[in-house]
């Protein structure tokens, strides 16, 4: 099970392995990448390699393409999915698609970033505004709210 903390959306990634390891209770969903690739496989991401648009256009490579249909059955543990917010916490619907940026690097910086855990009924965590804090959720759950657009496998990468 992953630490628990409270969202906040300006408290991202943290500087060092130590800190990651330490005592906090805010973060974001940069940082919930963050922690699961530290925590789950021992490999502790640098801020600037985890912030978009970084982690979306260097690190890593995509397992999903921004032209490709997205399916979950092509995902494994610790892949990082990048999505669209569809609703707000009262499920109120937003528009967060491409068109309505006026960069491209504006765009994938407002994606939200989520892991894919691949765990029956919890087959997603991240940290989100929509549920106050870090949370598994399902994907019937996620897709609720967020339309992934693509998805990128960091750990072999970092090798």
């Amino acid at each position: 099970m992953m630490k628990k903390f409270d969202y906040r959306f300006d408290a991202g990634p943290l500087g060092s392995a130590d800190e990651l390891a330490g005592e906090w209770d805010e973060g974001n969903c940069r940082r919930a990448v963050q922690l699961y690739l530290f925590s789950m496989r021992g490999e502790f991401l640098e801020p600037d390699r985890v912030l978009c648009p970084e982690i979306f256009n260097q690190t890593g490579i995509f397992v999903i393409d921004v032209d490709q249909q997205f399916d979950f059955e092509r995902l494994r543990d610790g892949d990082v999915i990048f999505s669209e917010r569809l609703k707000d916490r009262r499920g109120v619907e937003v528009n967060c698609g491409r068109a309505t940026f006026s960069s491209s690097d504006d765009y994938v910086i407002s994606l939200h970033t989520a892991l894919y855990t691949g765990h029956k009924s919890r087959e997603i965590w991240h940290a989100t505004a929509i549920e106050g804090s870090s949370c598994y959720w399902n994907t019937q759950r996620f897709l609720e709210f967020y339309r992934p657009v693509a998805a990128k496998r960091l750990l072999s990468a970092l090798s």
